[in-house]
């Protein structure tokens, strides 16, 4: 009878509580971030969890209702690692309602990212002939928002820097020379180009944005580890051989972006090949 007991008080939602033992907490945290990306809400808290501390999403969407008024959905998710699994809890922030809508499609949104990414990830890079064909290939992605607390643990746009992840695939025959520096992006004004910020600039902004958020008491941040943090993350001058693969980051200033340019060094001719990316 206890059993039963215990049983029938869980909450409707418990049944849509996530428990897995196949991700490690960094895993977590980008799914769920992803998964309230994909249901259309947009992040106002994101702490990214770590093993002993709680992490949360937070986000809002506007919707209609059935009477044809504007409301907005507040979403909830929070993240605990423990040390077999991690279990990730979705709730919607309401009033007297049963409605489950958020910790359902969240729920869905989750799985199935998870579920998937492998054979998706797989596939997109047989369709490109991964790093031994198909040419050269760039994935160049700023990240918006919230997101950089994923990679650097600190809200980088808040300092006025935005992050970009570079990623660059030699599926040719040809040896290039990589040269970060030479990573620039257009405004999506259509006019100019921009240039890429120092390290010791972004760290000191990103710090001074980071003190403001804590509020008074609050340990200072040092803008020597976040700037060893952006270093440790960035992209590498390197020589790219036919199917070698490099990633990292580059910083600019935040903005309104259309693309990307980068260009590659004929290692034998000392010729550039421009490439353009569209975001």
């Amino acid at each position: 009878m206890l059993a039963f007991a215990v049983a029938t008080c869980a909450p409707p939602q418990a049944q849509y509580d996530i428990r897995r033992g196949d991700l490690s907490c960094d895993e977590a945290n980008r799914y769920a971030f992803q998964s309230m990306r994909s249901l259309g809400f947009v992040e106002s808290r994101f702490e990214p969890a770590v093993p002993g501390r709680e992490g949360v999403v937070k986000g809002t969407r506007s919707e209609i209702s059935r009477s044809g008024h504007e409301f907005t959905r507040v979403g909830v998710v929070r993240i605990k690692c423990e040390p077999n699994e991690v279990l990730v809890t979705a709730d919607e922030q309401k009033l007297m309602s049963q409605d489950l809508t958020f910790t359902r499609g969240f729920f869905l949104a989750f799985t199935g990212l998870v579920d998937h990414s492998g054979a998706s990830k797989a596939y997109a890079d047989e369709q490109a002939g991964g790093v031994t064909s198909g040419g050269v290939k760039f994935k160049i992605q700023p990240q918006l928002g919230l997101e950089s607390k994923l990679d650097f643990g600190e809200d980088l746009a808040a300092g006025g820097v935005l992050a970009v992840k570079v990623i660059v695939q030699n599926g040719s025959s040809i040896t290039y020379r990589l040269d970060p520096s030479g990573i620039e992006l257009r405004p999506a004004s259509g006019e100019g180009r921009v240039s890429q910020v120092s390290l010791p600039m972004a760290a000191t902004a990103i710090a001074k944005a980071a003190a403001a958020d804590a509020g008074e008491g609050a340990p200072p941040p040092d803008p020597g580890r976040i700037e060893a943090t952006l270093r440790a993350r960035a992209l590498g001058a390197r020589k790219l051989k036919p199917g070698d693969q490099a990633e990292g980051f580059v910083y600019f200033p935040t903005g309104q972006y259309a693309r990307a340019r980068a260009t590659l060094i004929d290692d034998e001719t000392g010729e550039g090949e421009g490439f353009l990316v569209e975001f």
